[in-house]
């Protein structure tokens, strides 16, 4: 049995719920446009963001940076209280959401049922404003670091070097809303594994400013035979 984070609040589960309900979120994801498999992702003309590609054996790896301010290698794919010990308190506001599925982006985007939750924490390294944790079937599989620290013009070169990772591909870059600019890496451009899985990397950040930036680290693994199992066909997301 998979048990939920352990201080997800039931209030704030709902509070979430409605907002994600009522499109508050600036930062909410867009369907990936279809690419070739074992091929570079590629943006599509409409703006959706682009699936993940298969990756060169000879492109440079993705890296988690030595001193990052937080220890994500200890965080990503761990049990919720091992990754809640690296973070601050809930913050008081937080809006954390649970649901009963999970998506991938293999690279068409695929539901599969899984118990999802995420949370928002205090940065006990006061660097972020937010660090935010994701959960499938009870193992972290997303960090995400908000409100950086920068000064001066927002680059996201910097913003993933403030959170300790570099990237060795070129990010796909979209607008989804006005003020908004998203700048992603899926797989075949980060490259990035943390404990044999693969992830992808979404920068944003809000009228250019690192107050209103954020860095997400999402879990992109091909499914196992259980989740396959678990395949949701035909569904929309919700």
């Amino acid at each position: 049995m998979v048990r939920p984070p352990r201080r997800l609040g039931s209030s704030a589960i709902l509070l979430g719920t409605l907002l994600l309900a009522c499109g508050g979120d600036p930062y909410a994801r867009h369907n990936p446009a279809e690419a070739a498999r074992g091929g570079a992702a590629q943006a599509s003309p409409g703006g959706g963001s682009p699936a993940a590609g298969g990756e060169a054996t000879t492109a440079p790896l993705g890296k988690i940076l030595p001193g990052a301010p937080l220890p994500l290698e200890q965080m990503l794919g761990q049990e919720p209280a091992a990754a809640e010990s690296r973070v601050g308190p809930p913050l008081p506001d937080s809006k954390g959401e649970m649901r009963d599925k999970c998506v991938r982006y293999l690279p068409e985007r695929t539901w599969f049922r899984c118990r999802y939750a995420w949370q928002r924490y205090s940065d006990p390294t006061k660097t972020f404003g937010v660090v935010q944790l994701t959960y499938e079937d009870g193992k972290v599989a997303g960090v995400a670091m908000e409100k950086l620290p920068g000064e001066g013009p927002f680059d996201p070169r910097k913003a993933l070097a403030m959170v300790g990772l570099e990237l060795p591909g070129e990010p796909t870059v979209e607008h989804p809303a006005e003020g908004v600019t998203v700048w992603s890496w899926w797989n075949a451009r980060a490259r990035l594994r943390v404990h044999g899985r693969q992830y992808y990397v979404r920068v944003s950040s809000v009228d250019d400013g690192w107050d209103r930036a954020k860095v997400e680290i999402i879990l992109n693994d091909v499914l196992s035979d259980d989740e396959r199992a678990r395949v949701i066909e035909d569904d929309a997301g919700g």
